[in-house]
């Protein structure tokens, strides 16, 4: 634990010198011009676009932050030569993979929560109140957020910072749209195509699952449990993810 501990300070802190406080900076700015832009529109409209708008951008922002720091933290420390040095002490594979993810997504968090609280002046500013359901979006984009980064750092250990970020943004898209590939399957009439469309429905993470953003668009209210489940789907998810990664990674080193 304390060399999970102090990998994962060691990359907060690396993080924090590549300037991400500019993202909530361009985040605010561009927040704010949006609900100038939709000041037009009827009071109702402006105030669910002005919600509905922050709580996508919170979500577009975090995992491009995720893509952005991630991929290139992994292959940098590769070519200078710390990963070695690293391992050469008494840390293990998996204090390496689990100080790395622990510090990625903890500053993701971070700069969601900074974001977020600049999402929420802003619908404050709208004159639309902020509900408990809006707080609760913010905290299934964590989980997002957590499920991307072990997704990017699965990607990591076996391939180019490039080829890393464009798996894990193909990963993320497909599994925004995970429901509609069941839905194919049901449609194709071949076995194989059906088969191949069922896999990656299951294979893939189902990313709409951690989204509340149409529920705090229009007020619904939260399914019974669906909070405690989809948390516990993220989680073992994320073990998953992380576990396979040592396990690649373990081969890499050793061959």
């Amino acid at each position: 634990m304390p060399a999970i501990y102090t990998l994962a300070r060691l990359t907060i802190r690396t993080y924090l010198q590549e300037k991400i406080l500019l993202v909530v900076m361009v985040f605010a700015g561009l927040l704010m011009a949006s609900s100038y832009a939709l000041s037009p529109l009827a009071v109702g409209a402006q105030q669910k676009i002005v919600v509905d708008i922050g709580l996508a951008a919170v979500s577009i922002f975090a995992v491009v932050l995720i893509v952005l720091l991630g991929a290139g933290s992994f292959h940098m420390e590769k070519e200078r030569g710390i990963l070695r040095s690293l391992l050469a002490k008494p840390i293990s594979r998996v204090d390496f993979i689990l100080g790395k993810y622990l510090g990625t997504l903890a500053t993701a968090c971070m700069v969601i929560g900074l974001m977020a609280a600049v999402h929420l002046l802003v619908v404050a500013l709208s004159g639309a109140r902020i509900t408990s359901t809006m707080l609760w979006a913010v905290y299934m984009t964590m989980l997002e957020a957590g499920l991307v980064t072990a997704i990017l750092t699965l990607f990591a250990c076996f391939t180019s910072p490039l080829l890393g970020s464009f798996f894990t943004i193909a990963c993320v898209v497909a599994g925004h749209f995970s429901a509609d590939l069941l839905d194919f399957a049901t449609r194709f009439a071949g076995a194989f195509p059906k088969a191949v469309a069922t896999g990656a429905y299951y294979l893939l993470p189902n990313l709409g699952l951690v989204s509340l953003r149409a529920e705090a668009v229009h007020g619904l209210a939260i399914p019974s449990g669906m909070l405690v489940a989809v948390s516990l789907y993220a989680v073992m998810y994320i073990g998953v993810l992380l576990y396979t990664a040592t396990l690649i990674f373990r081969a890499r080193e050793a061959s």
